[in-house]
């Protein structure tokens, strides 16, 4: 009995150690270091993207590197200037500039609770500094001397891929698609956008009616639109591609108009609420666009809701027109 019980014992102890041990080991803070010095984040924190790229707060582009950081808020691009270096990053696009000239990133700039995050390794290389990363200790290490003239920027590799147009949209089967063969969350927005400015809710002869032409998407994709009416006393109608009642069933392609019978009195609608995405037949959507809009004009909303929480979400309230899709 006392053997069985320091045999149990020692296992636990084992066990204590291993855990322990792989704890302290997930516990590795990702440090970052300039020339030698480990760089302290007093407040926002680096951390490694869904891409697997470090990505920094953007003050510390300009506190460890020395450089001139400019941010426009209506654009929403990053402008990091050093010696003979500018170096334009826009936030949610994976394409970049340095002096001009166009690039391409495999990750993208992100806001982050109202602040700015940079992918480091693209911005320090950027602006001529050599960057390593050492996995098992979570490390970036950034050799970098200002005084020194950087190398020369090298040209802008060549697209790859086919570009296919879709009712004016370009679509490039390579460098438009994630790791994961889904559409990308840019490309994702142009098409939403494309919809919805051909979606709109008419009055003809007395009659109300719903009208939308889909544009054309790559093949390998399916539209999903799905359209809610409130009523005032709390009833509504959902109109989508799926479901058995005939009276709410709208197509997936092509164009269609559909009459609102359960609506005789526009006086009695509330509110709309429409969600817009184009799904990969087999991994889903990267995003939808979210449309809120009272009938009274009192509360209107469109955004772009990103399927990763990394990646901010993109208003267009200003900047849309409610009257010409609502014009009942």
């Amino acid at each position: 009995m006392i053997k069985r019980i320091v045999k149990v014992l020692a296992v636990v102890f084992i066990l204590t150690i291993l855990a322990s041990s792989f704890s302290l080991a997930a516990e590795i803070p990702l440090r970052v270091v300039v020339n030698g010095e480990k760089v302290s984040f007093p407040d926002a924190q680096p951390f490694i993207d869904g891409n697997g790229r470090t990505q920094v707060p953007v003050r510390f582009v300009s506190e460890a590197l020395g450089a001139q950081v400019d941010w426009n808020s209506g654009t929403k691009k990053v402008t990091v200037t050093l010696n003979s270096r500018k170096v334009v990053l826009t936030i949610g696009k994976k394409d970049y500039q340095i002096n001009g000239q166009g690039y391409q990133m495999d990750t993208v700039a992100l806001l982050v609770e109202s602040r700015t995050f940079v992918p480091i390794r693209f911005v320090s290389e950027a602006l001529g500094a050599s960057v390593i990363w050492e996995q098992d200790i979570k490390t970036v290490y950034i050799n970098f001397d200002p005084s020194v003239s950087p190398t020369p920027i090298p040209s802008a590799p060549p697209q790859s891929g086919k570009v296919t147009y879709y009712d004016g949209i370009a679509f490039n089967d390579v460098t438009d698609v994630d790791k994961y063969g889904r559409i990308t969350v840019e490309k994702s927005k142009e098409f939403v956008l494309k919809l919805a400015n051909q979606l709109s809710f008419v009055k003809e002869d007395g009659k109300y009616y719903i009208k939308c032409d889909y544009p054309k998407i790559p093949e390998g994709y399916e539209w999903s639109l799905g359209i809610m009416i409130y009523n005032k006393d709390g009833t509504y109608d959902d109109y989508s591609p799926i479901g058995r009642n005939q009276e709410w069933l709208i197509p997936r392609e092509g164009s269609f108009k559909k009459e609102a019978t359960l609506i005789t009195n526009i006086n009695d609608v509330r509110k709309f609420s429409i969600r817009i995405s184009i799904d990969h037949l087999e991994m889903g959507e990267t995003g939808l666009l979210d449309i809120l809009y009272y009938r009274d004009g009192s509360k209107k909303r469109i955004e772009f809701v990103p399927e990763s929480s990394l990646i901010p979400q993109e208003e267009y309230t200003d900047t849309y027109d409610f009257k010409r899709m609502f014009q009942w």
